[in-house]
């Protein structure tokens, strides 16, 4: 059996994200930076046999990467049976974790902000999901469902490039719409601690608010890099020190 830890590092030809909204600055020479930092931490913690493979492509809009790495991902699970570990650049791993094996369903594990997707974010698709899932840590297992992966697969084909969210709110869809999956048995914000508002750790009770848990207690800390991405480099330095 195959394990894999995938991720993409894209450069971004047009300077537009969404909206009117440009890049104050190019940020794919600080997420290289980041992604150096994070597999470090991958190598040094992630149990089990496994391979990385990294995508790194030139591409013109930042939604293409989403879309385009969606499928990536599902041609390497279609292809050969096997075992997908996705984590973006901007993650650090701070504990020994065991995720290839652990979990039959698609898994992601702790919430987004917003904490809920209503009409106004997704209302091209007409979903709500009062539990909003951050896709940047998911895990697909050889034994997620073929119906789960063809539901997501259609859902791609209407892709809203006018969107932040739209790989997010595929993969909720995803995620919540398998037998059985509650939030009960699905948050575990230890395996996705959400840094999205932190730039350093002299105090970092608001976030561990924010999560639900210390991130003392935190195995792997999404640190958000696009945010102030210079305090979020230094943020990663500081975590693997």
């Amino acid at each position: 059996m195959k394990n894999y830890l995938v991720r993409s590092l894209y450069k971004i030809n047009s300077p537009k994200w969404f909206g009117n909204a440009e890049r104050e600055h190019d940020l794919y020479d600080k997420y290289l930076k980041m992604h150096e930092i994070s597999i470090r931490s991958f190598e040094k913690h992630l149990q089990g046999d496994w391979e990385f493979l990294f995508f790194q492509k030139e591409i013109e809009n930042i939604q293409e990467v989403f879309k385009d790495h969606f499928f990536e991902i599902y041609n390497i699970w279609k292809q050969e049976e096997c075992n997908i570990f996705y984590c973006g650049p901007d993650n650090v791993m701070t504990k020994p974790v065991e995720v290839f094996g652990k979990y039959d369903d698609f898994m992601m594990f702790n919430y987004t902000d917003p904490r809920n997707a209503d009409l106004s974010v997704s209302g091209h698709f007409g979903i709500e999901h009062p539990n909003f899932f951050n896709a940047d840590v998911r895990y697909f297992p050889h034994t997620m469902s073929q119906e789960i992966w063809d539901m997501g697969l259609k859902m791609a084909e209407n892709w809203d490039f006018n969107c932040w969210n739209t790989e997010q709110i595929i993969l909720n869809e995803m995620l919540w719409k398998q037998e059985g999956r509650t939030l009960e048995n699905t948050l575990d914000p230890t395996m996705a601690y959400q840094a999205h508002g932190l730039y350093n750790l002299e105090d970092t009770t608001g976030m561990d608010n924010w999560n639900g848990c210390r991130i003392q207690d935190a195995k792997i800390i999404h640190t958000h890099g696009s945010r102030s991405a210079d305090l979020k480099l230094e943020l990663m330095r500081e975590l693997e020190r």
